[in-house]
């Protein structure tokens, strides 16, 4: 078997693995095996002890505001319905999963520039708590809290 199909065989076992995890029943399964409500409620905790650290003035809670909101996770309806999924050929599996990955990424973007308000709004000493508090290891890392 030449090279090249080699790589066509193994992109199609990478797509065909991608759209196994989109077409997984228990899609809203999410970080450590904790499910979307259990996420939602300690990501909401995290943010209620980083706000009682950062000790914001009344100034600097709009920011706060706008930057907490800005941090949705996607909604069930933006996910891919694994039964149509199963239907889709493989390329057609790839093109939902690219979908689903721009919208987090248009997500990730909003996300960001609140960030960068709230962030140009702290104290030095704020903005040493907060780089201390946030995940290092991209979206889905923890830091442990000191």
């Amino acid at each position: 078997m030449n090279r090249s199909a080699k790589m066509i065989l193994a992109g199609l076992a990478i797509v065909a693995l991608s759209a196994s995890a989109y077409a997984h029943e228990d899609r809203e399964c999410g970080w450590k095996g904790m499910d979307r409500e259990k996420m939602e409620k300690a990501h909401e905790q995290h943010q209620a002890k980083l706000h009682d650290k950062l000790k914001l003035s009344a100034q600097q809670e709009t920011a706060w505001k706008k930057f907490t909101a800005s941090h949705l996770l996607l909604d069930k309806k933006d996910r891919p319905d694994p039964a149509a999924l199963e239907k889709l050929n493989a390329p057609q599996r790839l093109e939902k999963g690219l979908e689903l990955l721009r919208a987090e990424e248009a997500q990730l973007a909003e996300h960001l520039k609140a960030l960068k308000e709230f962030y140009a709004v702290l104290t030095p000493e704020q903005q040493k708590i907060f780089d201390e508090q946030i995940p290092h290891r991209g979206m889905h890392g923890q830091k442990h809290e000191k």
